[in-house]
């Protein structure tokens, strides 16, 4: 079934970024290539990084220590660009989900590129608007959405194209997923435990769930 819809309003909320920023591999020999373990915790501010290989995760973090997944960034993106223009103090900070390739530019660096590779730059305010646009619509959908709604619009970002039957593949753990969709874990293991056995999700395995009912799935992550 085609996923008609999911790419718009807040079906967005829950978007992974991948290959926004691709053309900046042009310019990665005015970069410093840096290899990055999982774990890693990016430094902020002094720099403008793209992630040539592997995904961070950006987390928003409060004086008690509780923690907010806000999103999840994939290789071909530049991030880090509220601290490299806007330098205060953040809450929030990028870490390594798995192993990372990533290169960083310095001030010097990027305004080189805005001099010789304006085309770049117009790349970049595309991505930072569409970035807007997904945190946007993620705190309208932690406002105005209930969990099992998120909790569709999250998987239909995940569905595995050409799966038959509908497949969405995670990946991440339910306990970040949980992070992401604002919602303490236990919460989420009951509402899927529910669908589960209302039909509208097949059982998990591992990182990987089947949609049952794709219809009402679809409304549900259009909502």
């Amino acid at each position: 079934m085609e996923n008609r819809g999911i790419n718009c309003g807040r079906s967005l909320a829950f978007k992974e970024m991948r290959e926004m920023n691709s053309s900046w591999r042009s310019v990665l020999h005015l970069g410093r290539k840096l290899v990055w373990p999982k774990g890693h915790r990016v430094p902020f501010g002094q720099e403008l990084y793209f992630l040539d290989r592997g995904r961070v995760r950006l987390t928003n973090q409060n004086m008690e220590g509780v923690e907010k997944i806000l999103w999840y960034i994939h290789e071909g993106c530049v991030f880090g660009e509220t601290p490299f223009f806007d330098p205060m103090p953040a809450e929030s900070y990028f870490s390594c989900a798995t192993s990372c390739v990533s290169y960083a530019f310095t001030a010097e660096n990027v305004e080189e590129i805005c001099k010789d590779y304006p085309h770049l730059l117009i790349n970049l305010l595309c991505s930072m608007s569409r970035k807007l646009r997904v945190l946007s619509n993620q705190a309208s959908s932690l406002y105005l959405d209930n969990v099992l709604a998120r909790t569709c619009k999250f998987l239909a970002q995940h569905i595995i194209p050409g799966s038959d039957p509908l497949t969405a593949n995670m990946g991440v753990s339910k306990q970040e997923m949980a992070s992401l969709l604002g919602v303490h874990r236990i919460s989420l293991y009951k509402i899927l435990r529910q669908q589960e056995e209302s039909g509208l999700f097949g059982p998990f395995s591992g990182k990987t769930v089947t949609i049952l009912r794709p219809e009402e799935f679809f409304m549900l992550a259009r909502s």
